[in-house]
């Protein structure tokens, strides 16, 4: 049995530092979403250990082995793992920095006064 295609169902390109649906491009021609947008893709290796070069083509970005040749992007991007890995390095960083600071800054606002029956006229 035959499903026909729906409409923006075809192809939906998520982005390879973060995961989330590609909104524009970065200068190297991969797709990605509008925070990522001044990143590089780099030291991308292939299974043989050659440095792989990102090349944009009819059908999407691909890479190129010297030995081996054309490899798919996607196939490219499991083949390296540590890209997803460093970004999630990064944002549980940038996650508990944040925290922290929020932490450290509820405590700031915190005061102890003590107040006298003289100076409660004052306050209220």
């Amino acid at each position: 049995m035959r499903i026909p295609k729906r409409y923006g169902q075809s192809r939906i390109d998520n982005c390879p530092f973060c995961g989330k649906q590609c909104t524009t491009k970065n200068k190297q021609g991969v797709p990605v979403c509008q925070d990522h947008k001044d990143d590089y893709l780099d030291n991308i290796r292939c299974v043989c250990g050659e440095l792989l070069d990102v090349r944009e083509g009819k059908w999407g970005p691909y890479f190129v082995c010297m030995d081996c040749g054309n490899i798919n992007f996607k196939k490219a991007m499991e083949m390296n793992p540590q890209l997803k890995d460093k970004q999630k390095v990064k944002s549980e960083s940038k996650d508990n920095h944040d925290k922290k600071k929020s932490y450290k800054t509820k405590q700031d606002n915190k005061r102890e006064i003590t107040v006298t029956s003289d100076q409660l006229d004052y306050l209220y």
